[in-house]
């Protein structure tokens, strides 16, 4: 079983990215079609749409219509990935996800249950998502273009299957729709640091210190390999 903080420690950007989301939305109310392909090729299609599509950046989708969603289909159990609520874990994700295309904690779990998500004890097996993950993504990043959680969710999935120029891509859209949010430098620097791009991360470190960011990691990987410079 996951730990029941696995995620903040997972993600220490996500919560405040949500707050600044959702703060600044302005979109209301659109059509959301699956976009884009699958890592192997397939056009992506995620089927009937039962709710919604809403905007979990959108203060009045939030008050009017997201209590329904959570509290029969993202429940905590189904967002620590323990068990479903209304039948099988995968479908309670697609579902929260076809209501709310970019519920950001919806996202962050269904990238957790078909990355590290162990098989059912029972079966044996794991249960195979009702889409594919990158779909998922390319759908909420279609339905709200402006969201930079999104992106950086897209962002650190990329990165961990290794699809590293795409990842490189979605964080610079993240950069040019939020230049100055300093948690999406961070990320882009760690990011620069782990493809040993040591003077992209270094110009990137020095952007953020410099508006006193509190989270010291990049730099101190920075000191630890020699390459941070006064």
């Amino acid at each position: 079983m996951i730990p029941r903080n696995y995620y903040v420690k997972c993600l220490p950007w996500l919560c405040f990215l949500i707050f600044v989301s959702v703060n600044n939305a302005k979109a209301d109310s659109m059509a959301a079609p699956w976009v884009g392909v699958s890592f192997s090729g397939e056009s992506c299609d995620g089927g009937h749409q039962a709710y919604g599509p809403y905007d979990y950046t959108n203060a009045k989708h939030r008050a009017l219509n997201l209590p329904i969603v959570e509290e029969y289909h993202f429940t905590k159990d189904v967002q620590m990935l323990v068990k479903g609520n209304t039948g099988y874990l995968r479908d309670d994700l697609d579902y929260t996800l076809k209501a709310f295309p970019n519920h950001h904690k919806a996202l962050n779990s269904i990238i957790n249950y078909q990355l590290i998500y162990k098989y059912d004890i029972e079966k044996k097996r794991k249960d195979a998502l009702n889409s594919p993950v990158e779909c998922y993504l390319q759908r909420a990043l279609r339905f709200s273009p402006n969201d930079i959680v999104s992106y950086m969710l897209y962002a650190s999935y990329l990165k961990k299957t290794r699809h590293i120029p795409e990842a490189e891509a979605a964080y610079k859209k993240a950069l040019g729709i939020a230049p100055d949010e300093l948690a999406v430098k961070h990320s882009y620097g760690l990011f620069l640091f782990e493809l040993k791009k040591y003077p992209e991360a270094l110009e990137m470190a020095k952007a953020i210190y410099a508006k006193n960011y509190p989270k010291q990691k990049l730099k101190e990987l920075l000191v630890k390999s020699g390459h941070w410079q006064k």
